[in-house]
């Protein structure tokens, strides 16, 4: 095998190794929509988290779920991102993250300088930013934090608990 060839080879490696890294603006852009602090569409997110986490690897519970490729956001080391199906009735993307929701609170809160605020709700409770983007803490010790929008756009304020 000739020089030239062994390095378009390797060459060729490195490409196939960099094809899915994380592009720079991945973290901003993402954070950005979790916070609700971005409008985004179902075409754009799925064909971003294509193109940059690989094809996705399931669908489940009016979302399609994509491995995260360890991405850190908030200061949260993530394992999976999820975005809203096209037949969803909510406008939503997500990440799981395995840790503790109080824990990851913790993180996100000083990592990005926003504050969750505790609020009750019929599912158990959650923790809410004043732009309506939502921590929920799983059975399993892992958390879900995710910005989701009905309709016209889940306008309402929610009113937070007191603190005893």
């Amino acid at each position: 095998m000739s020089l030239s060839r062994y390095l378009v080879g390797l060459f060729a490696l490195g490409l196939a190794g960099q094809a899915y890294a994380l592009p720079i603006d991945f973290n901003d852009k993402v954070e950005a929509a979790l916070l609700c602090r971005s409008d985004w569409s179902t075409v754009f997110w799925h064909d971003y988290f294509n193109r940059n986490l690989q094809t996705s690897i399931r669908d489940w519970g009016e979302a399609r779920w994509w491995g995260s490729q360890n991405a850190r956001l908030g200061g949260a080391n993530t394992i999976e991102m999820f975005a809203n199906l096209d037949t969803s009735s909510a406008l939503m993307i997500g990440t799981l993250i395995d840790q503790p929701v109080e824990e990851v609170k913790r993180v996100v809160e000083e990592t990005l300088k926003v504050e969750f605020k505790p609020v009750q709700t019929l599912y158990g409770l959650r923790y809410v930013t004043d732009t309506l983007s939502v921590l929920t803490g799983l059975s399993n010790q892992k958390t879900k934090w995710y910005c989701a929008r009905w309709n016209m756009g889940n306008r309402e304020r929610v009113k937070p608990m007191t603190p005893n």
